[in-house]
């Protein structure tokens, strides 16, 4: 019996390079065994999000994200949308992949399809932010704005380059906030640059921004970045590539399961690079919730013993 699975893709992604993959992914695909069904994302809002919970209930054993982490992580809100969840997959085919690049996908997308065709799968904790779902961050602060202001236009032509044009743009314009952000250790309350509720240890490209964060433990990492000036935001920024930031008296770092964020002005949330609205959000970790195709043996240091 075949295995059916549906890859939705992103037509646009990453310099619209799944539509010169697609007939390796096909032939790939159909060799170890599976039905291949492609569906792309429309530019209706969250169309890849109703594509994926009608997959669930059209009967797919397998579904792909084939994009971005936009796409996947409209996919990941489809499946948590629907009833039961099929085995997940991520063919990194956009600009940044930051959860593929978590999970150990291959950057090579023929390589990373054939991870996918082992069949192989871990399971990996997802993250629930209001009504919305996230699988590799959440995000609070004007600089993490840079994920969703930087158009789909710009990211083909120049790549990754864009969201380093729109971060200069927007560090002119960084002010601080007043939050109380409760979670389990305790109380935060003061003025903050930014904060992340990681479950993994990639953001924005940067590998090193929660090193210690593990994919299947039932926590996420929270990083709150206190008003610090310009000059020692940089220096931070710097001390990221060693992970010394997180022993910076101006960095809360812990790990939780739970967090409250509250704000006397508005704070823009973002998850996984998708802008989510704002404050008051919460945040909770659902521990091992999808099953997704991976290698275990090339991210053995990123999940729990």
């Amino acid at each position: 019996m075949l295995k059916r699975m549906l890859i939705i893709y992103n037509p646009v992604a990453g310099q619209r390079k799944f539509h010169k993959l697609m007939p390796v992914a096909e032939q790939v695909l159909e060799e170890a065994g599976f039905d291949v069904t492609l569906i792309p994302t429309t530019e209706q809002a969250k169309s890849a999000t109703k594509i994926a919970k009608q997959g669930v209930l059209d009967g797919f054993e397998f579904i792909i994200a084939a994009g971005g982490d936009g796409t996947v992580n409209e996919v990941v809100n489809g499946l948590m949308q629907a009833p039961t969840q099929p085995i997940f997959g991520v063919l990194p085919v956009g600009t940044t992949n930051d959860f593929a690049r978590a999970l150990g996908m291959a950057k090579d997308p023929v390589e990373a399809l054939h991870i996918i065709a082992a069949g192989a799968t871990i399971k990996v904790d997802v993250g629930q932010a209001n009504d919305q779902y996230f699988i590799n961050n959440a995000a609070g602060g004007k600089i993490t704005e840079i994920t969703y202001a930087v158009k789909e236009s710009m990211k083909n032509k120049i790549g990754r380059l864009a969201y380093l044009v729109s971060g200069i743009t927007l560090l002119p314009k960084l002010a601080p906030k007043q939050v109380r952000i409760t979670h389990d250790k305790g109380v935060f309350e003061g003025e903050i640059l930014l904060l992340f509720g990681a479950l993994t240890n990639s953001v924005g490209g940067m590998e090193k921004l929660c090193p210690p964060a593990v994919l299947n433990d039932g926590y996420m990492d929270l990083l709150i970045l206190k008003k610090v000036s310009p000059i020692k935001l940089l220096k931070l920024l710097a001390s990221i590539k060693n992970g010394s930031h997180l022993q910076s008296e101006d960095v809360v770092y812990v790990k939780t399961k739970h967090v409250e964020i509250e704000c006397d002005a508005s704070l823009n949330i973002s998850y996984d690079g998708v802008y989510g609205g704002e404050t008051p959000y919460i945040l909770e970790v659902l521990p091992e919730k999808l099953a997704i195709l991976a290698d275990a043996t090339r991210i053995e240091h990123r999940l729990q013993k």
